[in-house]
């Protein structure tokens, strides 16, 4: 029989985990992890359809990426406290993956998790970001299909789309991005 545990329970073992999620991850792995660890924490609270739940997760996060640069003494800013910026960043940083020496480990992570975390993360940002000189979501997976390529993710479009699709059905609502539709925009910037 499998263990279960309420969405409730896992928010308050994540908020544990947060305490000392560091200690065992390089700076790179944590910063990918804070970003796994907040859409599972925005999943958990549409599950609870707490209101107060995402200032839960946000705080819970924060705490972790100040944690993060304490403990590596590097500066590790929450890419959700400026979404538009985020966007230019998190796809720069998955570009230098292919330039950078980082552990077979690490990438069979990313390779692995890819279409769970860094899709739904940059949809959301890009959902968050306000701007009119944004990124459109049809440029940001232009972008992310010539980093997949690049780094030699092996998952298709239609399973992304699927995945994040049912991902943003779910925290919509607790994110207040309307329905969870497409960026607007012509695709220009």
């Amino acid at each position: 029989m499998a263990v279960t545990f309420d969405p409730e329970t896992r928010l308050n073992h994540m908020e544990g985990y947060l305490g000392r999620f560091h200690l065992n991850l390089s700076f790179e792995e944590g910063r990918v992890q804070l970003l796994r660890l907040r859409l599972t924490g925005y999943r958990l609270v549409a599950e609870i359809g707490d209101g107060e739940g995402k200032k839960r997760v946000d705080d819970m996060i924060k705490k972790g990426y100040e944690s993060l640069g304490e403990h590596w003494e590097r500066d590790s800013p929450d890419p959700y406290d400026d979404p538009c910026h985020s966007q230019y960043e998190i796809l720069a940083e998955l570009r230098s993956y292919v330039y950078r020496d980082l552990s077979e480990p690490f990438m069979a992570f990313i390779r692995s998790e890819f279409r769970k975390i860094f899709v739904p993360t940059l949809r959301l940002l890009t959902e968050l970001c306000r701007s009119a000189n944004k990124y459109t979501w049809e440029q940001v997976k232009v972008q992310l299909q010539e980093i997949m390529t690049e780094i030699d993710v092996d998952v298709e479009w239609e399973v992304c789309d699927e995945y994040m699709e049912g991902y943003l059905a779910k925290v919509s609502e607790i994110l207040d991005i309307g329905d969870g539709g497409a960026a607007g925009g012509d695709g220009r910037v």
